[in-house]
């Protein structure tokens, strides 16, 4: 793809991938920032390890994390999602960057015991998982779920607050991890119990590193 500056870029990634419509409580179905995900794929090409890789994305939504990541070199992206209206959304945005080969959606929940995945140890995985508010817990599943996998690297946006439990979690799967940035994350009124037009909740970009290469 012809060199565009990320911020434009950015205003192309939110046109062409939706917010996810109707979204489910119990899902926290949250559209990650066209930018955020941008800026992590950023990183990822940026430390030399996006490059021709599979990016796995966990949780995926409208794939804005899959679309970036596939911008910015990665060769093939997995999008993983248990909500399957979202699939058409996701394939047509990668058509309309012309990607439409690159990336494969997976109608799957996530788990730790059992998946949609084999190990995949060349790989990196992306993901905006549920802040765990409304089922505790969700968060470390998905954690726990991609580090299963033994990724060279997660990416992984989280609720802020809580890197010191991270980090502990990441030293029992063999991974270290550090905060990248954090940032507010906009949650804009799409459902019932929503009071604010935009709600903006502190979130958390984590990088986890698998130990000795």
């Amino acid at each position: 793809m012809v060199e565009v500056r990320i911020s434009n870029l950015a205003r192309m990634l939110e046109e062409a991938t939706p917010r996810i419509p109707e979204p489910i409580r119990e899902l926290e179905q949250y559209t990650t920032p066209a930018d955020i995900a941008l800026r992590i794929a950023q990183h990822a090409k940026l430390s030399g390890l996006l490059e021709g890789r599979t990016v796995i994305d966990l949780g995926a939504g409208t794939c804005r994390l899959s679309i970036a990541a596939l911008l910015l070199g990665a060769s093939r992206a997995l999008a993983v999602d248990v909500d399957r209206r979202l699939q058409p959304l996701c394939l047509e945005a990668a058509r309309r960057f012309n990607l439409e080969g690159s990336l494969e959606f997976i109608a799957s929940h996530i788990s730790r015991d059992k998946g949609p995945l084999a190990v995949c140890e060349d790989c990196i995985v992306v993901m905006n998982p549920p802040f765990g508010v409304w089922r505790r817990g969700a968060d470390t599943e998905f954690v726990l779920y991609a580090l299963s996998l033994k990724p060279v690297r997660v990416y992984a946006i989280l609720k802020s607050g809580n890197l010191e439990y991270h980090g502990e979690l990441a030293l029992s799967r063999g991974y270290s991890v550090k905060l990248l940035w954090t940032f507010k994350f906009p949650i804009p009124a799409s459902m019932e119990h929503h009071r604010s037009r935009v709600r903006r909740v502190d979130a958390d970009v984590l990088c986890y590193e698998r130990r000795g290469g």
